[in-house]
């Protein structure tokens, strides 16, 4: 025998079942999330689809929006796109029918033709996204800006306060609000099933191979050239965990270093290069050819070379940054970083993101007054224990098998209706002003590690408007 429950349904108390909807229950209370998220065939197909213009035809901009546009024709259709790369911008050209006068290779050209009230998805290298954010603004577009917004205090105070004073709709793309996982226990939260929140633990268990890949060898290595990982990885964690405590940061404090990914481990006599003759390519986790070169052109493999065939990815190793030795990069950023962040509403809260793990996860743990909720993104599942009656209600949630586990298929069509192309409510739950908290606390969180102090985040925050555009 099975109650099944949607999930905009209210919990009841503790250990109670819960009725109708899309979820089953059983009575050993164990719910299993069936439904698609949000219900996309539920929605009314709308008059015309929003069309968009798009700045970066990569990983984030092409794989992710691009793909949904072109499975969801009804909702979005992107009608320009930029990339400095011709084969991306290309490829995503033929792919949405996008005629040549609207390709360009400098994001600028797509600047002079914009109008007001055109929609804007900014998915370029980080350091970019301030100027095109700012620029595109000020010819009166809509944005969506992939996160982290920008790369300094600054940069971000300045993007605030000209949203605000142009009344520009800007939406970060924090997917984590909207992964089934995440919308869940806010929702259980919300509704007191463990009390009053008291504390919460967020482990990111990076993975080995795609902390190399990205961090090591890839685009944000190096806090110059980017930013700080805590920042480019970990700020819609930070956010995330600002959501769930429902409360504005009070003070941040941090540890952390680069401790592995230097030239002094590195194994006697490797090379600066993996296809160099590597004496240690038997025994070391990273070696390239064992991550690259396999049957599977996919992540991260299809992101060393426009061409997916076995010789094209060789030859990205031999000469590219993906061929390096992990202990012989230019990289700088940390390899694994603690963060403690007491709220203004007393919640206390503690993070933490390492390279040094087998899974790419999520785990979480929020400790509450009557009771506790331990959880796993990646294995899609929640456990509430009661203290009262000792009771344990696992809840599983199969997320779509898309990106961020059904993260970014929510965001788009969160996205469709707060422009236009799809009714329902015209909030976002990642508006630039509410997504800048988990901002700042990343930068507050990268200065008390650097500066090994405590940020008392009012006088922190006090600071921003006096550093200004300059600190950039």
């Amino acid at each position: 025998m099975r109650r099944s429950v949607s999930m905009g349904t209210r919990f009841s108390a503790i250990g109670s079942p819960i009725t109708t909807g899309n979820v089953k229950i059983r009575f050993d209370y164990i719910i299993y999330f069936t439904g698609k998220w949000p219900d996309n065939e539920s929605m009314s197909i709308p008059a015309k689809p929003v069309n968009a213009i798009l700045v970066g035809a990569g990983n984030r901009g092409a794989d992710v929006y691009g793909r949904f546009a072109l499975g969801h024709p009804w909702l979005f259709r992107f009608t320009s796109v930029a990339d400095p790369n011709d084969s991306r911008r290309t490829r995503f050209a033929a792919d949405h029918s996008i005629p040549g006068d609207r390709c360009h290779a400098d994001w600028n050209r797509l600047l002079d033709a914009a109008e007001p009230g055109d929609l804007v998805f900014i998915c370029t290298p980080d350091r970019l996204h301030h100027q095109q954010a700012l620029a595109f603004m000020d010819k009166g577009c809509s944005i969506v800006l992939e996160k982290p917004a920008a790369v300094t205090v600054g940069e971000c105070s300045t993007l605030g306060h000209a949203a605000a004073a142009g009344k520009r709709r800007v939406v970060v793309c924090h997917v984590l609000r909207y992964t089934p996982f995440f919308s869940t226990l806010k929702e259980m939260l919300d509704e007191g099933r463990i009390g009053r929140v008291v504390s919460i633990n967020l482990q990111e268990n990076i993975g080995y191979y795609h902390f190399a890949h990205s961090y090591v060898r890839g685009n944000w290595r190096n806090s110059g050239q980017a930013c700080p990982a805590i920042l480019a990885k970990s700020c819609h964690d930070l956010d995330m965990l600002y959501w769930l405590a429902g409360s504005r940061a009070e003070s941040v404090a941090s540890i952390g270093e680069l401790c592995w990914f230097k030239p002094g481990n590195a194994p006697e006599g490797a090379p600066a290069r993996c296809l160099d003759g590597c004496p240690a390519r038997s025994s070391c986790s990273w070696y390239a050819p064992d991550l690259y070169l396999t049957d599977d052109a996919g992540w991260p493999a299809s992101t060393i070379s426009d061409d997916p065939s076995l010789v094209a990815r060789m030859a990205a190793l031999e000469t590219g940054p993906y061929g390096r030795c992990v202990y012989r990069c230019d990289n700088d950023v940390v390899d694994h970083q603690h963060v403690l962040v007491r709220f203004g509403n007393g919640v206390s809260a503690s993070f933490v993101q390492s390279a040094f793990t087998a899974d790419i996860s999520r785990v979480i743990q929020v400790m509450g007054t009557e009771g506790e909720i331990t959880g796993n993104l990646k294995q899609g599942w929640l456990e509430l224990r009661s203290f009262l009656t000792g009771n344990r209600d696992r809840i599983r949630l199969d997320a779509p098998g898309t990106g961020h586990n059904g993260g970014d298929d929510a965001l788009m069509n969160d996205i469709a209706a707060l422009f236009g192309a799809s009714p329902g409510e015209a909030g976002s739950r990642s508006r630039l002003e509410e997504s800048l908290e988990g901002h700042w606390m990343a930068f507050a969180a990268e200065t008390a590690r650097t500066e090994r102090s405590i940020v008392r985040m009012d006088e922190y925050r006090a600071t921003f408007d006096a550093r200004g555009a300059s600190d950039g």
